[in-house]
């Protein structure tokens, strides 16, 4: 408490942080004594502190995990520094005892299988283990045969317990890292700092430095605990983890020169709303709007950009828009996507090492059309896959999937070329190809824009080409979106045809679209942004209709 009594800290919340996680009092304290100003204290982070260019604040994981985002050192490599404060490590002689009484135990201990028992039962093991003592503890002169519970000092209860759960129930160091739902990517590059994607200040260098004997601990470690085989003749592994992220493996010196790296893709629990999205700009209302309409009809759509656009976010936002009644069966290689569709059927591939026992994304979508979907939803079309998508897209089996393309060109080139080789004349039966990326706005900060939206016309034989317009363009000197679609698209002649209405109608069409891009606005303006909360509100519109919903969206 001696470090807390020297801070100058105002803020009842952060004062009851550092009363309450000693190590927090202690980081501030260094950090005063070296000269820096103490860390404002941010309860919720906000996407605002994302402007802040010398930011120096901390935020909470959890009672005993903290995070300091700070500029301290980007003069001189121009990262801000993402550092997380945490219990530290208990007296080694303490760890070494633990886990010697842990290792003559355990196989007593009955082998857990969810990721919350393990932890339960690696608390109750600690539990029963350790005892608490007044009395500071000699730890190297303990003799483990003639004791039947190790005497630990109450100070030192907090980091045996933290570090030693981290170890057994949870994935080690990396365990801070997936606590922060603000986190993108986690990338260990090889021997040195890791780095971190953060949604708010974006790329920061991690304090943790690694080195190659760590990491390949740590990974190996971590291999055994996802049931994937890793080794210098298996390289390269992708897997999920328990809590739902993404991990690329790629492991030892002979194939990366700076020795074992892996990155994180991190995914959150609950996905964005499609209200989120829009509130962030990454499309506007009239674009969702338009989405909402064509989704409503059963168009298919492809998603494309580069890694790390927002592509699986998008197309998980926008599910919204799919009726609540249809059959929707999802296709993947990782489990990323989450719907909230109560006839949803998710899938996943299955990697094996006899090729006879491996199920691959083309086997489960030719099982998919099979079950009688209404929708058909592919995490990612790579290869033969794409052709049968698209013959699935003939029987009237509307598709959603991402794609890797930054243009519609290459979109093109990629889709017709082996290995997925859709012939030019069948690919007028993917109704939409939308693209986005993330880009970088005039003050340099990292921002996801849908970039066009495409309709797809057809093929020209004369000239060898597919046809399409585009309805929707981003402009990017002034950060808006263009609509180029009114009186041109190809898709609302299609639902006219659909909903029985005549040429003249047409305008009815666009006015339908200016109002549920209305709603969309009127949803964000009363903060209706959680994922299943605007599920249920597309389920309730589509029951009482536009103008109705739009009234008690009013009355709200």
């Amino acid at each position: 408490m001696s470090a807390t009594k020297n801070l100058s800290i105002n803020d009842p919340e952060f004062l009851a942080a550092v009363k309450s996680a000693p190590h927090l009092a202690d980081y501030v304290s260094m950090l005063t004594m070296r000269g820096y100003a103490v860390p404002t204290f941010v309860k919720k982070l906000e996407r605002e502190h994302g402007a802040l260019k010398e930011p120096n604040l901390i935020y909470p994981l959890s009672d005993t995990v903290f995070v300091h985002i700070n500029s301290f050192g980007q003069l001189q490599d121009g990262y801000k520094e993402y550092v997380i404060v945490e219990p530290a490590s208990p007296d080694r002689d303490l760890q070494n005892a633990t886990d010697r009484l842990f290792a003559t135990q355990a196989g007593t201990l009955e082998p857990p299988v969810e990721l919350t028992e393990r932890f339960n039962v690696m608390e109750q093991y600690l539990n029963n283990t350790i005892q608490i003592s007044k009395k500071p503890i000699k730890y190297d002169s303990l003799k483990l045969e003639s004791i039947k519970k190790i005497p630990v000092y109450e100070k030192d209860i907090a980091g045996l317990r933290y570090h030693f759960l981290r170890k057994r129930a949870g994935l080690d160091l990396l365990d801070p890292f997936l606590m922060d739902p603000h986190l993108e990517d986690v990338s260990i590059i090889g021997a040195g700092n890791m780095y971190v994607v953060h949604k708010v200040f974006g790329s920061l260098k991690s304090s943790i430095y690694l080195g190659t004997e760590e990491i390949d601990d740590l990974i190996i470690g971590m291999s055994e605990q996802f049931g994937k085989t890793i080794s210098h003749a298996k390289p390269v592994v992708d897997a999920q983890l328990p809590e739902g992220s993404r991990i690329n493996i790629v492991y030892g010196k002979d194939v990366s020169r700076r020795g074992t790296n892996a990155t994180i893709r991190r995914f959150a629990n609950v996905p964005l709303a499609i209200t989120q999205i829009v509130q962030s700009r990454t499309m506007n209302s009239t674009e969702a709007a338009y989405l909402w309409m064509m989704l409503s009809e059963g168009m298919s759509m492809f998603i494309n950009g580069e890694t790390a656009s927002g592509k699986t976010t998008t197309l998980m936002g926008i599910t919204s828009f799919i009726p609540s009644n249809l059959k929707i069966i999802t296709i993947e290689d990782t489990a990323e996507i989450t719907l909230p569709h109560p006839n949803w059927i998710s899938e996943v591939t299955r990697d094996a090492v006899n090729v006879n026992t491996s199920v691959t994304m083309f086997d489960l979508l030719k099982a998919a059309l099979r079950q009688r979907p209404n929708y058909i939803m592919i995490g990612e079309i790579r290869g033969a896959e794409g052709n049968t998508a698209f013959q699935a897209m003939q029987t009237g089996h509307p598709v959603i999937s991402t794609f890797h393309a930054g243009t519609m060109n290459s979109f093109l080139q990629r889709l017709t070329n082996p290995p997925i080789a859709v012939p030019k004349t069948h690919v007028d039966n993917l109704n939409i190809a939308l693209f986005q990326a993330a880009v970088h706005g005039p003050d340099g900060k990292r921002m996801r824009r849908v970039l066009t939206i495409n309709e797809i016309l057809g093929y020209n034989g004369e000239e060898n080409k597919v046809m399409f317009v585009p309805v929707f363009n981003w402009e990017p000197s002034t950060d808006t979106v263009r609509f180029r679609g009114r009186g041109s698209s190809a898709l609302f002649q299609k639902i006219l045809g659909l909903r029985g209405m005549s040429r003249k109608d047409e305008g009815l069409l666009y006015d339908e679209l200016a109002f549920r891009a209305k709603i969309i606005e009127k949803m964000i303006e009363k903060k209706i942004f959680n994922f299943y909360d605007v599920f249920d509100s597309m389920v309730h519109c589509k029951e009482v209709g536009l103008e109705a919903f739009m009234k008690e969206l009013e009355a709200l």
